[in-house]
């Protein structure tokens, strides 16, 4: 069954970027610009293939939120964080929030590729952080939330690494509108949207059907060794909703256990940006949903 969480709150305007003068401030440890894919010696660090790491100061075995940014697979940074680093280190977790090769000059699988990558990197490294890889949520704000959605429903990408992915033990996908693209390109986008999605995922329906996280879900077994899900939308936006609520109604039937997150009545559009902020309900009920996980 889906739960419904309904909230509101009276919210206020934050940045984009966590600055890093407040690192200090709020006694958070950060370690910037680290590379999770292997380097040769004689090449550079591919900076979108980086990440950054923030934790309370001394914090030891910590459970890990790994954030997936936002950007139409084709722009972002790591940085554009808000108050996430200080709100989930408050919480006893720690932060990481990675870049990822941008489409123009790679294909989302390459994107999909990263995050396991990033995932493979905790679990040989995070140890030596303070981290614990044992146990990882997956976070990503619209095309991050499309791409961590596809990590965990097309289980191919972790067997690619050799790896099982128990150690995902739940994904929050913020505003997404790519669970299901066929979809978004017949029905529900916008003309942008659709031009937008025809940019990133070209005109081949067979492509669409690939990259469409709710297609994957019944071809592990019944259930696929999903972890639980957490999704945050727009309330007043159709085309969110209805993907939100299309994605949850087939994982549900997968015995997947869903929680939906609307965001707030008064700001809907800004779910992402208010995560942690002060009274903002939606954060209440994502951080209920993480501790009945970790």
């Amino acid at each position: 069954m889906i739960r419904f969480i309904f909230l509101w709150a009276c919210l206020y305007a934050v940045p984009q970027t966590f600055a890093a003068d407040a690192v200090e401030e709020f006694g958070i440890e950060a370690a910037y610009d680290i590379p999770y894919a292997p380097v040769q010696p004689d090449k550079k660090v591919d900076s979108l293939r980086t990440l950054d790491i923030y934790k309370s100061e001394g914090g030891r075995r910590l459970p890990i939120i790994l954030y997936v940014h936002a950007g139409a697979w084709l722009f972002g940074d790591k940085r554009e964080v808000n108050l996430k680093p200080h709100y989930f280190t408050s919480q006893g977790f720690a932060f990481v929030s990675m870049n990822y090769r941008l489409r123009w000059e790679n294909k989302v699988y390459d994107q999909v590729v990263d995050v396991i990558t990033a995932i493979k990197w905790l679990q040989e490294s995070g140890e030596e952080y303070g981290m614990d890889a044992s146990r990882i949520v997956l976070m990503g704000h619209q095309s991050g939330g499309h791409l961590v959605s596809l990590a965990v429903t097309d289980r191919r990408f972790f067997e690619a690494e050799d790896m099982l992915g128990d150690n995902i033990k739940a994904v929050v996908s913020i505003d997404s509108t790519s669970y299901d693209i066929p979809r978004l390109m017949r029905e529900l986008g916008s003309l942008v949207e659709r031009q937008q999605h025809e940019i990133v995922f070209g005109k081949d329906e067979k492509v669409w059907h690939a990259a469409s996280p709710v297609n994957h879900i019944g071809e592990h077994g019944p259930r696929g060794d999903i972890p639980s899900v957490a999704l945050l939308y727009n309330p007043e936006r159709e085309a969110t909703a209805l993907q939100a609520k299309g994605f949850a109604r087939a994982l549900t039937n997968a015995s997947v256990e869903v929680v939906m997150i609307p965001g707030a009545a008064d700001q809907p559009d800004r779910t992402d940006e208010l995560i942690g902020t002060a009274e903002n309900m939606a954060t209440i009920g994502l951080t209920a949903f993480l501790r009945s996980q970790i």
